[in-house]
Order: C-alpha cells, then sequence, then structure tokens
C-alpha cells in the first residue's frame, strides 16, 4: 500500500479502468452492484440454453463504473462465450458516430477476434467479406491512398479504414455513403460471421462500451431511428447507453426494441432525504476505494469525508477530486490532503459545472431538489448527460443535484 502522497497521483487515474491484475487488486464489491452483475450473468447464461439473440441496453451516468462492471463480468463468464468486448470509441469519433458506423466496427472486431484465435471462418465467407470491403477500401484508397492490397486477412485492411474514419471527416463521410445502400448485406455478413463462429461450440456476445459517451442526439439516432437495424445481428449484444435518454420522449420506443434496459446506479452516499441522511454502506464504499490503493492516513479525515460528499457517489469524479487534490497538495509542500485543499479542487469544479448552466437549466434543477423524482422531461436530457443531475436507486429511482451544483445553486440563494 502507498504511503507517499505522490503515488496518489498514480494510483488515482480517472481514465484508467480497471482490467486483469488491477481488477484483482483494486475492485471493491457493493451488494447492489454484484446483484446486478449476477443478474446479468444470469441472463446470458440462460440466453445460452434458448439460444436466443439477446440485446439489451446497459446504462448508467458517465463515470460511475459501467466498464469495470463490465470487465468483471467478463470476468465471470465461461468458455462458452466467443467474447468481443471493445470500447467503441476506440475506433469511432465520439462527436460523429453513425449506425453503419457501429455495424462495421461490430463486423472487423469479430473478423479480428477470429484471426487471433485462429478460428476457420472458411474461404467461402472470407472471399465474400473481401468483395463487399474491396469496394469500400479501393474508393479510400482513390481518395486517400491507404496502404496494401486486399486479402483475405480483411480484418486488418477494415481496421485501417475505420482508424481513418475516427479520424478524417472525408474518410468518414465517404465510407458512409458506400456502406448505407448496402447495410442488409453488411448484416448478412456479420450473420453469416456469427454462424461461422458459433461452429466452434462457443457463441457471441458482443459488448460495446462507451456508446454512452456520445451526445443524446446522436444517441437518439442510434437507439430510436436505427433500433431495428442494431438488433439485426444474430448474437448476444450488450449496448452501454446513456441514462439521459431515459427521460426523452422517446424512451419507451427505444427500449420496444431491445430486451431490456439493465441500469447501473450512482454509488448512494445519502439517502433521498437529502444530506441529513447519510448512508453508511456506501460512503464505506467510497473509503474503501482509496483504503485499497493507498494509506488513509494521506487524507486528513474531514478532507476525505468532503470529497465522499462532493463526488455524489459518482466513482470517477471521486478518482478525479483525489487526483486534482493530491497535485495541490504536492504543489503545496504538503504531505497529506487537507479539506482546505479539496476545497479549493472543489471550487475550480463548480466554475466547470456553472459554465454549462442556463437560467431554464436553474429553474428544472430547483424541481429537481424539491421532487427528487426520475420523469418524462427533455430539459432533464442534457442535466443528467452532463452530470448536473445523478440517478440513484433504493427500490425505486430517484434522482438529486450533483453537490457542486447543488452548492452554485446554494450559493445563489436558489435552494
Amino acid at each position: 500500500m502507498a504511503e507517499n502522497i505522490r503515488d496518489i497521483y498514480h494510483l488515482f487515474n480517472p481514465d484508467k479502468v480497471l482490467l486483469n491484475d488491477d481488477l484483482e487488486k483494486y475492485y471493491v464489491e457493493i451488494d447492489q452492484n454484484e446483484i446486478n452483475i449476477k443478474d446479468l450473468q444470469n441472463r446470458l447464461e440462460l440466453g445460452l440454453e434458448t439460444r436466443e439473440p439477446i440485446k439489451l441496453l446497459f446504462t448508467g451516468h458517465r463515470g460511475s463504473g459501467k466498464t469495470t462492471t463490465l470487465n468483471r463480468l467478463v470476468s465471470n463468464l465461461d468458455s462458452r462465450f466467443f467474447i468481443i468486448h471493445y470500447n467503441v470509441l476506440d475506433l469511432l469519433d465520439q462527436n460523429d458516430v453513425n449506425y453503419t458506423d457501429v455495424l462495421f466496427s461490430m463486423l472487423t472486431k469479430m473478423l479480428e477476434k477470429a484471426e487471433t484465435d485462429e478460428i476457420d471462418l472458411g474461404q467461402t465467407l472470407l472471399k465474400r467479406v473481401n468483395n463487399w470491403g474491396s469496394s469500400i477500401i479501393e474508393s479510400i484508397i482513390q481518395e486517400k491512398g491507404v496502404g496494401g492490397g486486399i486479402s483475405l486477412k480483411v480484418p486488418f485492411n477494415l481496421l485501417e479504414i475505420m482508424g481513418r474514419m475516427k479520424s478524417e471527416t472525408t474518410t468518414r463521410v465517404e465510407t458512409r455513403k458506400k456502406i448505407e445502400p448496402r447495410v442488409s448485406e453488411l448484416v448478412s455478413i456479420i450473420n453469416d460471421t456469427i454462424s461461422e463462429i458459433e461452429k466452434t461450440g462457443e457463441q457471441v456476445l458482443i459488448i460495446i462500451d462507451n456508446l454512452e459517451k456520445i451526445d443524446p442526439t446522436n444517441a437518439r439516432h442510434l437507439f430510436y431511428d436505427h433500433a431495428t437495424q442494431l438488433t439485426q445481428p444474430l448474437c448476444k449484444i450488450i449496448y452501454t447507453f446513456p441514462i439521459s435518454l431515459k427521460s426523452s420522449n422517446d424512451f419507451m420506443q427505444i427500449k420496444i426494441n431491445f430486451s431490456d434496459v439493465l441500469i447501473h446506479p450512482n454509488i448512494k452516499i445519502n439517502e433521498r432525504e437529502g444530506v441529513d441522511h447519510p448512508y453508511p454502506k456506501g460512503r464505506e464504499f467510497m473509503k474503501e476505494i482509496v483504503s485499497k490503493r493507498v494509506s488513509l492516513e494521506l487524507f486528513e479525515p474531514d478532507a476525505l469525508e468532503y470529497i465522499i460528499d462532493m463526488s455524489g457517489g459518482v466513482v470517477r469524479e471521486f478518482i478525479r477530486i483525489i487526483r486534482d487534490s493530491a497535485v495541490r497538495a504536492i504543489t503545496k509542500n504538503r504531505d497529506i490532503i487537507g479539506k482546505d485543499i479539496a476545497v479549493e479542487v472543489v471550487n475550480g469544479l463548480k466554475n466547470i459545472y456553472q459554465a454549462q448552466l442556463s437560467d431554464e437549466d436553474y429553474q428544472v434543477l430547483q424541481e429537481v431538489h424539491k421532487t427528487k423524482d426520475i420523469k418524462k422531461d427533455e430539459q432533464l436530457v442534457g442535466l443528467l448527460h452532463n452530470l448536473s443531475v445523478l440517478e440513484y436507486r433504493n427500490d425505486r429511482s430517484w434522482c438529486d443535484l450533483n453537490p457542486i451544483v447543488r452548492a452554485i445553486l446554494d450559493e445563489k440563494n436558489l435552494l
């Protein structure tokens, strides 16, 4: 266990997900999360018996720990699954995601894993993929000069195109132009690839992570306008999904197209009644995240309690405040993090949150503070997306203001 404040910077990285050894060392169990993981695992394993192509939406706030939960799920699943788990934003531009991009990414990652695992997909299928991909690649070669010819090792050519799609607008537009009129052929190739892989006795499970980070307009395009295409692949798929769209007018229609919607809640640190009613189990969970990495003696007790309060139970924000506080403490030649240091860091975050709030938002935020109700409200969609409003769960879902946003409203005498 680290005893030096400088180690906090290295051990508290909000952008690093827990994998492999780190998942074993630093993962903290809390009852509700473990129930969610087991429920998800049971759904998938029961689906093995029926061979249903289950399509699940897995939602929660950005930074709530969804990726870690999915990594934990993958580590628990047995060898009956052929698992393709990837971060879609490694391949696509977060600000410009199209349904054809998602399907294209699905095919390339399946082919890549089949190649890595030395699965024989058969010459007929590979030639078909080759023929389908060659027209796309040839058009990009003419435009951009992609290296290499077309071969039966198609995945690597297609992945190169995907890499260009992320960074080059022209490549993105040209590729979509080629794919959209032939999307049914793309889906057919995906399904034939699934069929060949499943001849090994394993069933395909695709987990597409970080789709919840795209903006609500793009998300509507994917999950409302093109739900039919996203649910056509004949395998089990988990899509991460923006929690903000649960409050949109389109949500019930979106939900109809998928097998189920599973919610990964934030860690509840206070009861619905407010800050005067702390939830001890949630607060101990947050402290254990720290104690598994560093000594609690690197924090003044009231400093750590304050950081827990201001994180709102959003794990990534908790880790971010700790890391930034460590940097500030080092700058001030401190050996431990005091509350005054944490307050300075949170004040900086107030400026960031305040800059994204409109006059209309303040009215919605006042209503949320008063009622704590999750409901259909298009104005609430943006506030959930930018973490100004956070969702929690007892037996029923409820919401509250992000504590940093609550402090802003308090300072403006709006509460």
